[in-house]
């Protein structure tokens, strides 16, 4: 039964019927859609559901939040330590400039 199958049948069928061979395509989009919104919903379910695996794993909110603001608080120190790296060397660059 499968011995008789080929693409060209195919090809050949949808170029005799082009109303059937359109509502077959309309038919695997729509299916198609569907499975990709199922995948999505199942995504979300899944994101959801580590997110909490981490919130309840990894403890509290505060004892994050304070690790976040320590970070921060050095970011901010390191911040401002290149700054004043980065101004010395303009002024230096800016000094040659001049002299030459």
């Amino acid at each position: 039964m499968l011995d008789d199958f080929s693409l060209e049948a195919i090809i050949a069928y949808a170029e005799a019927h082009p109303v059937i061979a359109t509502l077959l395509l309309v038919v695997a989009v729509v299916l198609l859609g569907s499975l990709l919104r199922k995948v999505f919903k199942v995504a979300v379910v899944c994101a959801i559901v580590l997110l909490v695996g981490l919130y309840f794993t990894q403890g509290d909110d505060a004892d994050w939040w304070e690790q976040v603001q320590a970070v921060g608080g050095e970011v901010v120190v390191w911040g401002e330590a290149l700054l004043e790296k980065a101004d010395e060397i303009f002024e230096k660059g800016k000094q040659q400039l001049e002299g030459n």
